[in-house]
């Protein structure tokens, strides 16, 4: 393939990539919404490295065009490779999500420039456009009701709602976000805009496709956005400053959640969306201090300088790609980090440097610069230096390209695997959950899905009448497996506190037949506190399993404690007032149980049981009252009082194991944290 067809390869891609990035939407992976735009992204940057590292071979030199942010922008992405070595001892999730994107952003930045044809200008002009109509058209035939939804829905076993709420850009805030950008880019650009009567009807579209998704998140409204305030933001990125290997690397490019769930301020328990794990923070500089580090931030800042100062003193003549340049980085400033937006940005500023690469100096390592601090002289030498150098580029480009290409068959089976459930075809499920853990086990999150599968069949089957001997081994088999992937999970990704939630789980399922899964359940609930120490919901699954072993005080001491984190929780009152019943402190139940009362949903089936169990309780005090001078003893409670507050604890499982069996699975399961149960 010839130079000049390869760069105008990968212009086309570039330009097309463009207008897929806001339009693109595979339904056929799990999470479709962000794996959609994270595959883009991610074949964008396999392209790029691919069409360069082939260039450079033809050439027998690497080219580039070096810019005022080219080494800032380069020293972002060795910071992002460092965060994720040293935040991780299995960092492949971060490379394989924001880590990867981030990296792309700055392959495309880096790379792009010296391959990129400068006629196509104009075609991505037209990418851009094309891509806004496309969007505001639907937004406005949603409007009516007529969007595409149904018909993804008809496709696929998705449940996508028909209405604004669904957008193709991934979320209907990054679809005002793509829409703003290049209104502003098409206003700005007057020239263009009174010569093109495209440009104008383009405009008035986007406009009032903007105005129709703006009215759609205000409050109220049917896609209304939450992300996390500002104010939250900056009090989790003030936090992450406090322990140095945090404060210089951060938690690692895709791990802004687990240090949300670490940092989380108490007082977020009192919105409405307390429950959320926002996997970043209120802008991209305060999820970069956070997932990336202080000195990341710092250079990335430093970066964003000189793209202003650059991309200001540049010609007139590029004042479409200035302009959504410009509106572009302000976004970053004033909404979450999206893939959508951080890779036009990244194709924007490639194109940029190309149109304005004669005002920065050409950087070209060729053979001879290669090799001849090794051999110098020798010709022959220089060739083979030079081949092998983009030989291992290469290699290294194959291998990366194998393991996304895993890692999105895994999503695809995962899907696979939901469309099976949906049709109560459960032996099909676990097979492909099944393959996709053998496809990815490096990823907890498939590892914790595939360990639930596992739990939920066994459960299944411990809760047959007539149960065979046969499928008694299955189910002992089952927990076994759940056991292991759990904590393989744990393994993965220590710091999320889902993953020793679900193992948890797991023991909290057998605690009715053995003292040693309540005692491993207690350890798995531990952990999951520490990495989430203000979730009350823990606490209450604390608390749930001292209640079940009769240790009432304790049990006590954990519903205080949820209660502590959000005192609004009317089931925190509620359990604390089983426990006080249990423990024979009757006033302080019946607290409880008006605390309870005051804060359940009125007119619900909870409000209505928690005020009969209050009325009955009243009953009961006055009527000790008026026997205690003849002797009635507090033993004389209702039984219901000390019954199990969790209903898992009295599962099949618990009645289908006997000690012996539970104790050789636990055993069995509760391997080391090594490689090995990671690889197995």
């Amino acid at each position: 393939m010839k130079e000049n067809r390869l760069n105008t390869f990968l212009t086309w891609s570039l330009v097309a990539a463009v207008f897929l990035l806001p339009t693109f939407f595979a339904p056929y992976f799990i999470n479709p919404l962000i794996n959609s735009k994270l595959l883009l992204v991610l074949v964008i940057t396999l392209l790029t490295s691919a069409v360069f590292i082939i260039s450079s071979l033809q050439k027998k030199s690497w080219e580039l065009i070096k810019t005022p942010f080219t080494l800032p922008l380069l020293a972002f992405a060795v910071l992002v490779v460092v965060s994720s070595l040293i935040s991780h001892q299995y960092p492949s999730k971060q490379f394989l999500g924001l880590g990867g994107a981030y990296l792309g952003f700055a392959l495309v930045v880096l790379l792009a420039p010296s391959l990129l044809e400068g006629r196509f200008k104009k075609w991505l002009v037209y990418a851009f456009n094309s891509a806004a109509i496309l969007l505001s058209t639907l937004s406005i035939l949603q409007l009516f009701g007529l969007g595409l939804a149904p018909l993804i829905n008809r496709l696929s076993v998705l449940d996508l709602p028909n209405s604004l709420a669904f957008s193709l850009s991934g979320a209907t805030f990054v679809g005002i976000q793509f829409l703003s950008v290049v209104l502003i880019a098409n206003v700005f650009d007057q020239k263009a805009w009174k010569a093109s009567v495209f440009n104008k009807v383009t405009t008035v579209m986007i406009a009032i496709a903007l105005g129709i998704n703006i009215w759609s998140i205000l409050p109220g409204g049917e896609a209304r956005f939450q992300s996390l305030s500002l104010s939250g933001s900056a009090a989790i990125a003030k936090d992450s400053l406090t322990f140095t290997k945090n404060a210089l690397f951060g938690y690692g490019p895709d791990s802004y959640g687990n240090a949300y769930n670490i940092l989380k301020p108490i007082w977020i328990n009192g919105f409405n969306y307390w429950k959320f794990t926002f996997d970043s923070a209120f802008n991209f500089p305060l999820t970069v201090i956070v997932s990336l580090g202080l000195i990341a931030f710092i250079v990335y800042l430093f970066f964003l300088w000189q793209v202003v100062k650059t991309v200001k003193q540049s010609d007139e003549e590029n004042i479409f790609l200035k302009t959504l340049i410009f509106a572009g980085l302000v976004w970053q400033f004033l909404a979450p980090v999206n893939l959508v937006m951080l890779a036009i940005l990244g194709i924007a500023l490639a194109f940029f440097i190309r149109d304005n690469q004669e005002h920065y100096q050409k950087l070209n390592f060729s053979v001879h610069h290669l090799s001849d601090f090794f051999n110098r002289g020798k010709a022959q030498a220089r060739n083979y230096v030079f081949l092998i150098s983009n030989g291992l580029l290469l290699a290294g480009l194959v291998l990366v390209l194998y393991f996304t290409g895993k890692t999105f068959v895994a999503y695809h089976l995962l899907y696979k695997s939901n469309a099976s459930v949906s049709k109560n075809e459960i032996a099909m499920a676990y097979d492909y959950h099944k393959q996709a853990k053998n496809l990815a086990p490096e990823l907890d999150f498939v590892r914790r899905s595939y360990s639930l599968i596992n739990l939920q069949i066994a459960i299944a089957l411990s809760n047959k009448a007539d149960i065979t001997p046969a499928e008694q081994e299955q189910v002992l088999q089952l927990v076994n497996q759940a056991i292991r992937e759990a904590k393989a999970a744990t393994v993965l990704d220590p710091a999320n506190y889902q993953n020793w939630s679900v193992l948890a789980q797991i023991y909290v399922q057998l605690s009715g037949t053995t003292e040693q899964a309540k005692q491993e359940a207690f350890n798995a609930l531990a952990r999951a506190a520490t990495y989430n120490p203000n979730d009350p919901e823990i606490r209450l699954a604390l608390g749930q399993l001292f209640f079940n072993s009769e240790k009432y005080s304790e049990a006590i001491t954990f519903f205080d404690q949820a209660i502590e984190r959000k005192p609004d929780l009317f089931v925190a009152h509620y359990y604390m007032a089983r426990a006080f019943l249990a423990n024979k402190q009757l006033t302080e139940a019946r607290s409880s149980l008006i605390n309870s009362l005051n804060l359940a949903p009125k007119d619900s089936e909870e409000y209505k049981a928690i005020e009969k169990e209050l009325n009955a309780l009243v009953t009961e005090i006055e009527s000790l009252n008026k026997a205690k001078e003849d002797g009635v003893s507090l033993d004389k409670l209702p039984a219901a009082i000390t019954e199990p507050v969790n209903e898992a604890s009295s599962s099949g499982l618990s009645e289908l194991l006997d000690e012996k069996d539970t104790e050789a699975v636990i055993q069995d399961g509760a391997l080391s944290s090594d490689q090995s149960l990671v690889e197995n």
